[in-house]
């Protein structure tokens, strides 16, 4: 699923350069976690600021530095920062995923077929 936003805002969404103002820190689950803060001015000229939800990225990227994002047209709350690395870790985890599964189906059928009776074979 995540592969699949991840894609659908990479083709719909606007690139616009922004400026990282400082970070936050929020708990998420049991940890800690930095999100950046950017600024950055939209097509009509208005300015926004606001945190973004990336972490992969967070401990890169030094106060006022000149950032890519991704901004959804007419909703700035989608902000998200253009980086290869959230896509890339998308479809690695989306491809774990598939191969995870078909292991575990493999190991279910191979299971299943020795456990059948032997004269299941003469008349199944």
């Amino acid at each position: 699923m995540l592969a699949i936003t991840e894609r659908l805002l990479r083709r719909t969404a606007r690139r616009v350069e922004g400026t990282v103002t400082g970070h936050v820190a929020s708990r998420e689950a049991t940890y800690a976690a930095l999100h950046p803060v950017v600024r950055w001015t939209d097509a009509d000229g208005t300015e926004y600021e606001r945190a973004t939800p990336d972490t992969i990225s967070a401990h890169r990227v030094q106060e006022g530095s000149r950032v890519r994002l991704l901004v959804m047209p007419g909703t700035p709350d989608t902000v998200a920062l253009d980086s290869p690395d959230r896509y890339r870790s998308a479809v690695f985890g989306m491809w774990l995923g598939v191969v995870l599964w078909g292991g575990t189906l493999t190991a279910v059928l191979v299971r299943i077929a020795t456990l059948l009776p032997s004269s299941c074979y003469r008349y199944c």
